[in-house]
């Protein structure tokens, strides 16, 4: 068998057949009796191998070939290759396996195609890869695998991923260019799964004027500059605008150099949109917050099918807001549950001491929580609130406690793009409920309290 291989895939290869230690395997054992879980578990390492990078890494192809070893050197196993929907599936990662297998001309003589169900039958182990979408929830809950690879696993809610791990007997592989944000980063911190970073410069065979183009986005000066723990550093800190290696003097007088596409791109990494709305927001614990010995407001955004959302907001008389999602969740028929909600799922909330400051479009809710012994207040709107509104959240330091939720919206909140491709003033209206709660308390607080700015 003659494979032409990349470092990508001897990264993948050394990961995926890693053996556990004696010691490792003894604490895999205890722990699998103690979730009374089937079987016997796996003397691998790692049951879950995560391959994120840039453009051209070979991460999909190297994940291929080491696939094609699996068909070949174990019997009657099946894997089962996933994308969002199975035209999608077909169409690209499948395609990919045949250029794999058909440049061997010995091995692909032992594939039998089923077309129309998208399977390979390697005849002499009798194992078999089928290319699936995950658009047919039958296929979801009625499909058992030996392995299951999620090619761009971005494309997966975690529900639908669960279902399909729940059902694969032995290992999960998964490539995706990296997003801070994505919920598979939690998986760093689960000791069953490793990431594998590479970027093209991992890839001998990527051609020369691809990698010419990547190149030009580098805005730094090369070998200035090292990436580790999937961040980049200049003289051993994490690169900000403070901290900024030589630029680049080549691609920044051709006008090529570009931060973005060079994190992105180029070396793989999870960065920033251009167009996030909100940047340089400080991170801070439960503790920190509570112990601030501040006034407690709040934000509330009203939802029915989306979630009402609730912050709680401090103020320190220095120019800095704290931040705390209190709520986050779909309520229904407010009318009904709204009062009652808050009382149990915000109880720091002082019924008649607590100020509240809500969407000003419902007021038929803010008379309901009036009703209810709620402090509760319109927030304030005018000609250009949206913009202004944020422009006015911006010029303060903002500190929050981390939340799924809000980490979410947060790294999401962006502004629309044009058709130049440039940034307007009007933010993209999705998945920005905390972000809406606290404008409009930032906003009023300004007045409220006699901020000066």
């Amino acid at each position: 068998m003659d494979l032409k291989c990349t470092e990508t895939f001897e990264k993948t290869y050394d990961k995926y057949y890693q053996i556990c230690t004696e010691e490792e395997y003894a604490l895999k054992l205890k722990r699998h009796k103690e979730q009374d879980l089937p079987g016997v578990p796996s003397k691998f390492r790692y049951r879950q191998i995560v391959s994120t990078g840039g453009s051209r890494s070979s991460k999909s192809w190297s994940i291929l070939q080491l696939l094609l070893i699996e068909l070949m050197t174990r019997k009657n196993i099946k894997i089962t290759v996933w994308r969002h929907t199975k035209v999608t599936c077909r169409a690209t990662i499948m395609e990919t396996f045949k250029k794999i297998i058909m440049s061997d001309i010995n091995i692909y003589k032992q594939f039998k195609e089923n077309k129309q169900r998208a399977i390979f039958t390697y005849k002499p182990t009798g194992s078999v890869i089928i290319f699936e979408g995950a658009d047919s929830i039958g296929v979801v809950l009625g499909s058992e695998q030996t392995i299951s690879f999620f090619n761009e696993v971005t494309e997966f809610n975690k529900a639908v991923y669960l279902q399909i791990t729940q059902r694969t007997s032995d290992r999960i592989i998964d490539d995706y260019n990296p997003s801070k944000n994505f919920w598979l980063e939690k998986y760093r911190e689960d000791e069953d799964t490793i990431f594998i970073h590479s970027d093209f410069r991992n890839n001998v065979y990527c051609p020369t004027n691809i990698m010419i183009q990547l190149l030009s986005y580098e805005p730094w000066e090369t070998g200035s500059y090292e990436v580790k723990d999937a961040d980049v550093y200049y003289q051993g800190k994490p690169i900000t605008p403070l901290n900024q290696p030589p630029p680049n003097i080549k691609n920044v007088k051709k006008g090529t150099a570009n931060e973005y596409m060079w994190l992105v791109y180029g070396l793989g990494l999870g960065a920033e949109k251009p167009n996030r709305i909100y940047h340089n927001w400080h991170k801070i614990s439960d503790e920190q917050y509570d112990e601030l010995n501040e006034t407690e407001y709040f934000g509330l955004d009203f939802g029915t099918a989306n979630p009402t959302a609730c912050v709680g907001v401090k103020y320190d008389g220095k120019g800095g807001f704290y931040l705390k999602s209190k709520l986050y969740k779909p309520l229904g028929n407010l009318e009904d549950s709204l009062a009652t909600s808050l009382k149990v799922l915000v109880p720091s909330i002082n019924k008649s001491n607590s100020l509240i400051i809500c969407d000003s479009a419902k007021q038929a809710y803010i008379d309901l929580l009036l009703n209810s012994g709620y402090f509760a207040v319109p927030a304030k709107k005018g000609s250009g609130s949206v913009a202004a509104g944020i422009s006015v959240v911006q010029s303060f330091q903002i500190y929050y406690v981390p939340d799924r939720d809000l980490d979410n919206e947060l790294q999401n909140y962006s502004w629309k793009i044009d058709r130049y491709g440039e940034p307007t003033d009007e933010p993209i209206k999705k998945d920005d409920h905390l972000m809406d709660a606290i404008k409009y308390c930032i906003n009023y607080l300004i007045d409220y309290l006699g901020i000066e700015m």
